[in-house]
């Protein structure tokens, strides 16, 4: 199966997915769910309810996940065999839930191939996520959001649902995978509050001309979304991007170093973080002499840049958390590397070469070190999803290879 590295990063391998299907329009979108999953990392194994089996086929889901669909429960008693074992390594995905399934499940009711298996699963503690799917009018009905309700006190993952043309809708493959993640590695970062600024940084020359640099935003997002699936409570995105700002987050734009400077200047004066990430590609450089107008295109231009002081430092005197800043270069030590911002007192630095890999900026994969204080660590050559899921796994681990 082909897979993206830029889109997957194999967080969910070694986990197996029940996934269960009601009776919903949504059923067309997912075999696409079934092959993500997969793409993901996860062993996939559907059951379906049989109003389900009766709106598709069975053999669709068969050829998506490559293991037998589950259409009634028999002698082999699926509900308990699937689940039995290792329960946190395996969890139920009930997707699309319809109103019918929610009212069942809540209150008890095991009658069909989807409430069989919940009413197994959240006894044997695996972990329970719930996408509901139906009318708008069904959706926000008091009994319905009494049953989610009861459903959320019992330890369920509930999928917020999109509200489009009167209809709550399934969200989109990417949070769910999201959420099933978070299911499994959500105790990495439970409780956290994380900042994450990125993007490129302008330093405007005159009203219509900037210095600024190829940054893209990729790295904030997939932090955003890492730092959601490993349990944070909040995540706060200051800066710009080019790729997918997570539903779950706060999303603060800034563009102009200006801007860059007061967001992060407010937003440290209000907040305490436990996390501060700089992945942002910031000028280094003021230009001492801005024109107020747009200079003339036919005659040269002399622009003189000043070292201005490093946001990182800005950020440290604000914030006494956990810090973690990137240094782009090459050809020096992970050493001479913590010094060039050693004066923030980063705990982290991840480190990477204008040389390695196919370039510093964009979808691509870069050779990483990621640096403490008292050591560093090679991680070797990594997707930037992968990347941003190890450092944040590393940030409370004291750990490092080389002292």
């Amino acid at each position: 199966m082909d897979v993206d590295e830029n889109r997957f990063e194999g967080m969910l391998a070694g986990k197996t997915v029940i996934l269960t299907v009601t009776a919903s329009i949504s059923l067309y979108r997912m075999p696409d769910l079934v092959r993500d999953l997969r793409r993901e990392g996860a062993r996939v194994v559907v059951g379906m309810s049989k109003e389900a089996s009766s709106m598709i086929s069975p053999t669709i889901f068969q050829w998506a996940s490559e293991n037998s669909v589950v259409t009634a429960v028999g002698g082999n008693i699926e509900h308990i065999s699937l689940f039995i074992g290792h329960a946190r390594d395996t969890a139920l995905l009930i997707c699309p839930a319809s109103h019918n399934t929610v009212g069942k499940i809540a209150n008890g009711i095991s009658d069909d191939v989807p409430s069989l298996f919940f009413s197994f699963a959240i006894g044997n503690g695996n972990p329970v996520c719930v996408c509901p799917a139906m009318h708008e009018g069904m959706m926000v009905n008091p009994i319905n959001h009494r049953n989610l309700q009861a459903l959320e006190d019992a330890g369920v993952r509930i999928v917020p649902p999109r509200i489009s043309e009167e209809k709550a809708k399934i969200s989109e493959n990417d949070l769910i995978i999201d959420h099933v993640c978070r299911l499994f590695h959500g105790n990495t970062l439970q409780g956290k509050s994380v900042l994450i600024i990125g993007g490129r940084g302008e330093e405007m020359i005159d009203p219509v001309r900037a210095v600024s640099n190829l940054g893209s935003g990729f790295t904030m997002s997939w932090f955003a979304v890492n730092a959601f699936r490993l349990g944070a409570a909040s995540i706060v995105m200051i800066g710009n991007t080019e790729y997918r700002i997570p539903e779950y987050a706060e999303y603060i734009q800034a563009v102009k170093m200006e801007e860059f400077e007061a967001e992060v200047d407010s937003i440290l004066s209000r907040r305490k973080f436990d996390v501060v990430i700089n992945c942002a590609s910031l000028s280094d450089f003021i230009v001492k002499e801005k024109s107020g107008s747009k200079m003339p295109g036919d005659r040269s231009a002399t622009v003189t840049l000043i070292p201005r002081e490093k946001l990182l430092d800005r950020i440290r005197k604000k914030h006494s958390g956990k810090l973690v800043a990137f240094k782009l270069d090459d050809g020096i030590s992970p050493d001479q590397a913590y010094k060039k911002v050693g004066s923030s007192k980063p705990d982290l630095v991840v480190y990477n070469g204008i040389s390695h890999g196919s370039g510093p900026f964009g979808t691509v994969s870069n050779h990483y070190i990621v640096i403490r204080p008292n050591g560093h660590e090679d991680l070797g050559i990594l997707s930037k999803p992968q990347m941003t899921q190890r450092v944040l796994s590393l940030l409370y681990s004291e750990s490092t290879e080389v002292p």
